[in-house]
C-alpha cells in the first residue's frame, strides 16, 4: 500500500518559495492528496477483496459481475432497526420480496472510485491554473535568498529587489493579483458545488451524516450504524435473469454483500467534515481578500506586522507609488522571506524613495 500512495509523498513536499498560501495549499493541494489516497483504498483488491459477493451455488462469477454492472437494491424506506440485531439485514427472511415501486438502486457503488479521482482533478484545478500563471515569478524573486549564504549576495540581491519594485510594474502586477484572486473564487465556487454535487450523488449525504457523526459523538453506535446504512447499505438484493429450457427468463433471488460500504462509510464521514472545514477556511479567506480590497489602511498594517513593525510614516514613504498589484506581490515576497530581510527591503524602499522627489500627500495607490 505504502508503494501505491509514496508519489503523494513527494507532491506534499515542502518548496524553498512557497506560491499559494496555507489555504490554497489545503484546498487545492491537500484535499487532493486525500482524495486520490481513498481512491487508491478502494482500488485496492488485494486489501479490501471484491466489491460485491452474492450467495450462490452456480455461475457465481457470471453472477457478480451482473449484480456489479445492473446494480443490487434495498427497500427504499428502509430503516436501520434491524441492524441493532447484528446483521439481521442480511438474513434472507428478513429481505423477503421487494416490490418493483419500493426498490432503490444503489447506482452510485460502481462510480464511487471516479467520483473521487474526478473531485481530485477539479480540485487541483486552480493550482494548476495558478503556477501556469504565476510564471516562477517569486522563485526568481525569493529563490536566491534561500540558497545564499554569504551576506554579500544577499545583499546585492537585496539591491535587485529594490530595483525591481521601484520599477513600473504595475499593469503586470495587477493581472497578477486578479489571476489569483480568480482562483481563489474558483476554490470558494468548487468547494460549493461539490457540496451539491455530493448530496444529488448519494441522496441527502450532508443531512444524514450531520446525525450520524452527531450520534457517533455520543457513542451511539447504534444510531451510527442505522443511519450510515441508509446512504452506504452492506447488503442488497440482486435478481439475475438466465435464459430458461423454453427460452422464456428465469428470474434468480441473490443476496449480496458490499464490502466496500464498509470502507465508503468511514472515508465519508472523515471528507463531510474536511471538505466542511475547508469550505469555512476559503470562505473566510475570501472575505479577507474583500477587505484587503476595500480598506487600504488594512494593507498598510499587513504590511507592517510582517516588517516587525517599521514606522509608519517611513513605511509610507517607501510604498509611495506602491499600487494595489504591487501590494499583493510585494506581501507575497514577504510570505517567502524572513521577517529581518522584508524589513530590510523595505527600508531600502524608503531610503530610495526618500531621494526622489516627494509627491503630494494623497497620491498613493495603496
Amino acid at each position: 500500500m505504502y508503494t501505491a500512495v509514496k508519489p503523494l509523498s513527494k507532491y506534499l513536499q515542502f518548496k524553498s518559495v512557497h506560491i499559494y498560501d496555507a489555504i490554497f495549499t489545503l484546498h487545492s493541494k491537500v484535499t487532493v492528496a486525500l482524495l486520490l489516497a481513498c481512491t487508491f483504498l478502494l482500488s485496492s483488491k488485494q486489501y479490501f477483496g471484491d466489491p460485491i459477493q452474492c450467495l450462490g451455488h452456480t455461475d457465481m462469477d457470471f453472477v457478480h459481475a451482473f449484480c456489479w454492472i445492473y446494480g443490487a437494491y434495498v427497500h427504499g424506506n428502509e430503516t436501520a432497526e434491524p441492524l441493532a440485531n447484528g446483521g439481521a439485514q442480511c438474513r434472507p427472511d428478513t429481505m423477503g420480496t421487494i416490490a418493483m415501486e419500493k426498490r432503490r438502486y444503489i447506482i452510485y457503488y460502481q462510480w464511487v472510485v471516479l467520483v473521487l479521482l474526478l473531485e481530485s482533478f477539479v480540485f487541483y484545478l486552480p493550482a494548476f491554473l495558478w503556477k501556469i500563471w504565476e510564471g516562477g515569478r517569486l522563485k526568481h524573486l525569493c529563490d536566491d535568498f534561500h540558497k545564499m549564504v554569504c551576506k554579500d549576495k544577499s545583499r546585492t540581491h537585496l539591491r535587485v529587489l529594490v530595483k525591481y519594485f521601484s520599477s513600473d510594474y504595475k499593469e503586470t502586477h495587477f493581472r497578477y493579483f486578479v489571476s489569483y484572486v480568480f482562483c481563489e473564487v474558483l476554490n470558494l465556487t468548487i468547494s460549493i458545488l461539490n457540496f451539491v454535487l455530493l448530496d444529488l450523488f448519494f441522496g441527502g449525504f450532508w443531512a444524514r451524516y450531520w446525525d450520524a457523526l452527531l450520534a457517533l459523538s455520543d457513542g451511539d453506535f447504534n444510531s451510527w450504524n442505522s443511519i450510515t446504512m441508509q446512504v452506504f447499505p452492506k447488503c442488497a438484493k440482486c435478481e439475475v435473469y438466465k435464459g430458461g429450457p423454453s427460452g422464456s427468463p428465469n428470474i434468480y433471488d441473490h443476496l449480496c454483500l458490499l464490502p466496500l460500504n464498509i470502507l465508503n462509510e468511514k472515508i465519508f464521514a472523515f471528507l463531510w467534515v474536511w471538505f466542511i472545514l475547508v469550505a469555512c477556511l476559503v470562505s473566510l479567506k475570501f472575505l479577507y481578500r474583500l477587505a484587503t480590497v476595500l480598506y487600504p489602511g488594512m494593507r498598510l498594517q499587513l504590511l507592517r506586522a510582517r516588517a516587525r513593525f517599521m514606522p509608519k510614516s517611513h513605511l509610507q514613504v517607501a510604498l509611495r507609488n506602491c499600487s494595489f498589484g504591487d501590494w499583493f506581490v510585494l506581501m507575497r515576497v514577504g510570505n517567502n522571506i524572513s521577517p529581518e530581510l522584508f524589513r530590510k527591503l523595505l527600508e531600502e524602499l524608503y531610503e530610495e524613495q526618500s531621494l526622489t522627489k516627494k509627491i503630494p500627500t494623497g497620491t498613493d495607490d495603496i
